[in-house]
């Protein structure tokens, strides 16, 4: 009877419902080491002052091109709203791949699939790294709900049907808090 009191009051203290966020929340982002897949000589697109759903896929990824179209449901409701921008970056499936290979497999992936959402790649393997290390990205889809003073907010890592309504709430309530 002394164990079930005590695991008992460990759940209870401790919750059994909230798990702990993830690492990434909280960590300020400077400027991305990536290139839209139209103009790989282009700047990256800036955070600050823009809220930001930055979500690292594959083409080579079941989940991925499942949640790829409700994100992209999900940008074009805010396309009127300039504060908003979703920032998705294509990876490769075996590391750092060439960046002109994989905008030009982003870009026909995109447009097999009838998805018109601004895709980017990463500009080289070190930049890759260093981001994928300052946000903890270990599995692909991840999606990084970035604040205007850049700050990530919210993740969600792999693809479950019902984030889609949760990532839209979560924007426009981030959109509400920045007027």
């Amino acid at each position: 009877m002394t164990t079930f009191v005590a695991v008992a009051a460990t759940i209870l203290a401790v919750g059994c419902n909230a798990p702990p966020p993830h690492p990434a929340v909280g960590r300020r982002l400077g400027e991305l080491p990536i290139a839209p897949i139209a103009d790989l000589a282009a700047p990256p697109p800036p955070l600050a002052g823009q809220v930001t759903l930055l979500n690292f896929w594959g083409t080579w990824c079941p989940p991925c091109r499942r949640e790829l179209p409700g994100l992209a449901r999900i940008a074009a409701g805010l396309a009127d709203d300039g504060r908003f921008q979703l920032v998705a970056v294509s990876c490769s499936g075996s590391g750092f791949g060439d960046p002109a290979e994989m905008a030009a497999e982003a870009g026909e992936f995109l447009l097999r699939a009838d998805l018109p959402i601004s895709a980017y790649v990463f500009r080289d393997p070190l930049g890759a790294d260093m981001l994928a290390t300052s946000l903890g990205l270990q599995s692909l889809p991840a999606t990084y709900l970035i604040g205007p003073d850049a700050t990530v907010r919210q993740v969600w890592i792999g693809y479950r049907a019902r984030d889609e309504a949760e990532i839209a709430a979560a924007i426009v309530r981030l959109l509400k808090e920045a007027e």
